[in-house]
C-alpha cells in the first residue's frame, strides 16, 4: 500500500458526489463506498484510468467509459503519485516491466545477445558452404592433398590396387574422387575437400570382407558428396574470420585452408555429420548393387579388432561408432531390399591382394 485517505467520488448513478475512501497500491486503486449496501472494497487498474485537469481541480476517471470518477486539488499531496501511477500504467506491459527491472532486463538481453551470436556463427559455415562452388572447392583440394599427406608414407601399388577394387564403384556426380592409400598402421582414413579420399593400411588390416571396404569408401565419399571435410575445416576457423569471408572472392580463405591441411587427419564429425555419412553411404551402396550390411559389419569389425578404441585407431576417434549408429545401419538393410551385383573378378582381385598384403 502507498497511501490510504478519502477522496469525492461520483458513482455515475446518484447525482451527488459523496466521500469513499481511497487506497493507492503498486499497480490498482481500491475504494470502499459507504454509500454502497455492501461497503466493499472495489479495485481499478491504473491502466484503465485517466485525468483531466480543470481549474485547478483533477478529475480521475476509474474506467474507460468515464462514468465514474473521483475529485481531488491539484495541491493534494498525493495528486503528483497518483498522475504519474496512471502515467506508468498508460505506458505499456514493456516499459513498465523495464523500468522495475532493469538489471534483470539488460542481463537476459545480454544472454540472448551472445545465444543469438553463437547461433549466427555457429551456423556461418554451413552458410559459406552453400556459397563456395563445387569447382572452387576442387581447386582448393588439389591444393590441400599435397599438404594433408606431406608427411606420409603413399604406398603406390597399394593405391593401384584399391583403385581397381573400386574401379566399378560410382561414389559421386559431382566429385572427382580420387583414392589414396597410405603405409601407415594406424587405423585411419579421411577425406578431402574436392574429392580425395585417404586410406590407411591399418585400417585394411582391420577389415574382414570386401563389403566392409565399399562401406568405409561410401562413408567417406558421402563427406565429400556433402562437404563435410570442407564445412567442418571452416568451423575449425574464427567466427570473426568467416563472417569476413562473406561476400569476398574467398582468395584468403582458400590460402588459410590450404595452410590447415594437416588437421584433415584428425578431422571430428559431429553425430549429425556421421549419422547422414552412414545413411547416405549405405544409400550408395544399395545403388551400387552392395548389401548396405557391409556399413554395419564394418563397424563391428573396427570395434572387435579395437574394442578400446585406443590411440592406435584414429578412425574411431574422429568418427566415433556409436550403438545407436549400429542400431540405424542395421535398420536401414532390414527396410532397404537390394538386388546384390556381383563385383567385377579384378575388384575381388584387387581385394584378395590389398588383405595379403596388409592381412
Amino acid at each position: 500500500m502507498i497511501w490510504q485517505g478519502t477522496f469525492t467520488y461520483f458513482n455515475g448513478v446518484v447525482a451527488k458526489p459523496h466521500e469513499v475512501q481511497v487506497t493507492l497500491y503498486e499497480d490498482v486503486l481500491s475504494i470502499i463506498d459507504p454509500h454502497h449496501p455492501e461497503a466493499k472494497e472495489i479495485f481499478y487498474p491504473f491502466r484503465t484510468c485517466h485525468y483531466k485537469i480543470i481549474h485547478q481541480q483533477a478529475y480521475v476517471y476509474l474506467n474507460r467509459g468515464s462514468t465514474e470518477y473521483l475529485i481531488l486539488p491539484l495541491t493534494h499531496p498525493v495528486f503528483q503519485s497518483l498522475q504519474a501511477k496512471i502515467n506508468e500504467g498508460h505506458t505499456g506491459w514493456f516499459r513498465r516491466t523495464y523500468q522495475r527491472n532493469t538489471g534483470w532486463l539488460v542481463a537476459l538481453f545480454i544472454i540472448i545477445g551472445f545465444s543469438f551470436l553463437y547461433l549466427l556463427f555457429k551456423g556461418l559455415p554451413p552458410l559459406l558452404v552453400q556459397l563456395i562452388p563445387v569447382k572452387q572447392e576442387i581447386q582448393w583440394g588439389k591444393q590441400i592433398f599435397p599438404n594433408a599427406i606431406a608427411d606420409s608414407k603413399i604406398d603406390s601399388s597399394g593405391t593401384v590396387l584399391l583403385k581397381t577394387f573400386a574401379s566399378d564403384y560410382a561414389m559421386s556426380k559431382d566429385y572427382p574422387i580420387e583414392l589414396t592409400l597410405v603405409d601407415d598402421t594406424t587405423a585411419n582414413a579421411f577425406a578431402v575437400p574436392g574429392g580425395n579420399i585417404v586410406v590407411y593400411s591399418g585400417l585394411i588390416a582391420a577389415l574382414q570382407q570386401p563389403e566392409e571396404l565399399y562401406a568405409l569408401l561410401a562413408h567417406e565419399a558421402t563427406h565429400v558428396n556433402k562437404r563435410h571435410s570442407l564445412q567442418q575445416m571452416l568451423g575449425s576457423l574464427t567466427s570473426a574470420y568467416l563472417f569476413s569471408m562473406i561476400g569476398s572472392n574467398y582468395s584468403g580463405l582458400g590460402n588459410t585452408l590450404i595452410q590447415q591441411a594437416g588437421m584433415l587427419q584428425t578431422l571430428q564429425y559431429s553425430r549429425q555429420l556421421e549419422a547422414e555419412a552412414d545413411w547416405k553411404g549405405q544409400e550408395m551402396m544399395k545403388e551400387n548393387g552392395i548389401d548396405p550390411a557391409g556399413m554395419t559389419k564394418l563397424m563391428e569389425s573396427l570395434q572387435l579388432a579395437h574394442p578400446d578404441h585406443g590411440i592406435g585407431l584414429s578412425f574411431l576417434s574422429t568418427h566415433p561408432i556409436t550403438s545407436d549408429r549400429i542400431a540405424q545401419s542395421k535398420k536401414f538393410t532390414q527396410s532397404n531390399t537390394v538386388v546384390n551385383k556381383a563385383p567385377k573378378e579384378a575388384c575381388l582381385t584387387a581385394w584378395q591382394q590389398l588383405k595379403l598384403r596388409y592381412p
